[in-house]
């Protein structure tokens, strides 16, 4: 936060210090450190602990920190130094652990792309964020990239390829081969048109560890991962993320989960951090890998989820996991496995869990905590906020909200059109009122520099207030409620004008989940049959259990008795599976498509 503002005479309110977790400090002393000093002094002093484990494989703090240098030196004999940008295309593997702390140690940027991305999707990312290397699994360059015009990529000049059975345990990398289950390119092109292709294990046995080059970093300045917006209001924008966001925003969750939970302080160098996540997003390497690298954590790696949700419980349990990041369609899928209810009971070392990229329906918070035992926090962030802004408390958690801003971050609510009237906490329990409606603005070290080459979108979305202090416009829409928990509404571009009423489908959604029968629902507003405004439509995909039994009727007799007169659905859509992201979150988006 700004120096010199005292808070007495501050026109943004702590609402959220009246109700505070006891022990989180509200200021910490951020160490100014780059990204890859995370992973060397976890290193330094748990050399022994594992670091990482993959389908039985496993490998200490000394080995992963060795492997980066490594790593570090090849992608230098290559030619990456610091500003050079360099894309990686792979699930949850042990190679996008090493290259992303070894990127960063030669001050360069890490670009992840996410493993279903298509051609044009790849080609957009790298021609945008100027990539220069690119580091992809085989099986993802067969499936996307192979007999394509590569001349499209026109800043790229080396791929590396890297296989998933590269970190198996010998066995099971042979067998899963011989089965057909390891999924691989046989034959690897050494050169494609002007791009030479390296395999990963060259880079990296062509580095040496004790000749990284020596970089001067400025981890306030220096942007050390550049993470592509999902493009749901138009082209895909880099957002550029200094070493000094990340690395606060680790240390902010640190603070936020140990001194919650003293049990959890003891475990530096022994517990472990659930990675279903995916790396490809900022929530999988912040709040999955670099917290867990911060405290020493195992990362227990999935690259991707299991058919059946309990076997994810089962590694759990057997790897004593201390922590999971998670979306609520994962936490719901766990609970819906009957197989689930065996783990009961029997995850001891598993202590909480931070739930995000979607409202979490109070009813699969419910359930999955009394399966395992573990406390789930709602987290609320964007890309933008390296993510985590606002998060829930365990010792007062409040359903259909985020909690409170973390250490040093500032919210304040904005009116939507003027951009700049603060407005105030809603004093009872009316949260729809539009009084109390604005746009969510954060402020605090975890905020992006800005858009990579939109500078039209920078100055919209960052703007200084009359005390210097730089406010990200979220274009979220919320409120605080009267014990200062921030309220999520929606998105400033999802709301539903129905007859003159704004509707938010977050919370139609959250609402229409109190039906047993309903596995998943997206809402969304489609044109009004008599043309004038919107009406509400919900796609619903039910329990397997009540696909024979429930009708689209049923659920709207349920809805027109559960839910107010305007805001339940006037039109309901059975489908098998809604459109999802890769790490679950509903696609509104896609749905409007479909309408279309």
């Amino acid at each position: 936060m700004q120096e010199g503002i005292q808070e007495e005479d501050d026109e943004v309110k702590r609402y959220w210090y009246e109700y505070w977790p006891k022990g989180v400090p509200k200021h910490i002393d951020y160490k100014v450190k780059t990204l890859g000093s995370l992973l060397r002094n976890s290193a330094e002093l748990y050399p022994d602990s594992q670091a990482i484990y993959f389908e039985g494989f496993r490998m200490t703090y000394k080995e992963l920190d060795i492997a980066a240098d490594q790593f570090a030196t090849g992608l230098a004999k290559l030619g990456v130094k610091k500003g050079d940008v360099v894309a990686i295309d792979t699930p949850n593997i042990p190679q996008f652990i090493m290259a992303f702390y070894a990127i960063q140690r030669l001050g360069a940027t890490v670009n992840p792309i996410i493993p279903l991305h298509k051609f044009v999707e790849i080609a957009y990312q790298i021609n945008d964020s100027s990539s220069k290397v690119l580091i992809i699994l085989d099986f993802l360059y067969k499936e996307y990239l192979l007999d394509k015009d590569l001349s499209k990529m026109k800043t790229l000049e080396h791929i590396i390829l890297t296989g998933i059975g590269e970190y198996l345990p010998k066995m099971k990398a042979k067998l899963g081969t011989a089965l057909g289950k390891v999924p691989r390119m046989k034959e690897w092109p050494t050169k494609v048109g002007f791009i030479d292709f390296h395999k990963f294990q060259d880079i990296l046995n062509m580095g040496d560890p004790i000749k990284v080059p020596k970089v001067d970093i400025d981890p306030k300045k220096d942007v050390a991962t550049l993470i592509y917006t999902g493009g749901t209001t138009g082209v895909p924008k880099g957002v550029m993320l200094s070493h000094f966001n990340m690395a606060a925003n680790a240390e902010q969750g640190v603070a936020w989960l140990e001194n919650q939970l003293p049990e959890v302080k003891d475990l530096h160098g022994k517990g472990g951090v659930g990675l279903v996540v995916p790396f490809a997003h900022v929530f999988g390497i912040s709040s999955g890998m670099n917290l867990g690298i911060s405290n020493a954590y195992k990362l227990i790696l999935f690259p991707a989820p299991p058919e059946k949700k309990s076997k994810i419980l089962k590694l759990l349990m057997k790897e004593e996991a201390t922590f999971i990041p998670g979306v609520p369609t994962l936490w719901n899928l766990i609970n819906q496995d009957p197989d689930s209810l065996k783990y009961k009971g029997k995850l001891t070392t598993l202590k909480a869990c931070i739930s995000g990229g979607a409202s979490l329906p109070p009813e699969v918070k419910k359930k999955f905590e009394d399966i395992t035992g573990a406390l789930i926090i709602e987290g609320y962030g964007l890309s933008e906020t390296s993510p985590n802004l606002c998060c829930g408390t365990f010792d007062r958690s409040k359903p259909r909200t985020v909690g409170f801003p973390m250490s040093d971050s500032l919210v304040k609510i904005v009116d939507i059109d003027d951009g700049k009237t603060i407005l105030p906490k809603c004093p009872d329990d009316n949260t729809d009122d539009p009084k109390y409606l604005g746009e969510i603005c954060a402020c605090g070290p975890q905020i992006m520099l800005g858009y990579l080459g939109k500078e039209e979108d920078t100055k919209y979305a960052l703007r200084k207030d009359d005390k210097g202090r730089t406010w990200l416009y979220t274009a979220d829409i919320g409120c605080f409620d009267k014990e200062g928990y921030l309220m999520i509404k929606d998105r400033k571009r999802d709301m539903i004008k129905y007859k003159g009423h704004g509707v938010f489908p977050a919370e139609v959604e959250n609402l229409i989940y109190m039906n047993e029968a309903v596995n998943e629902v997206g809402v969304i507003g489609i044109p009004h049959p008599e043309g004038t405004g919107q009406t509400i439509k919900a796609y619903i995909s039910l329990k397997d259990e009540y696909k024979e039994t429930v009708t689209k009727e049923d659920l709207m007799e349920w809805c027109q008795a559960n839910i107010s007169p305007y805001k339940y659905p006037r039109e309901i859509e059975i489908i098998d599976e809604l459109p999802k992201t890769l790490v679950g979150k509903i696609l509104r988006r896609e749905l409007r498509k479909l309408e279309e």
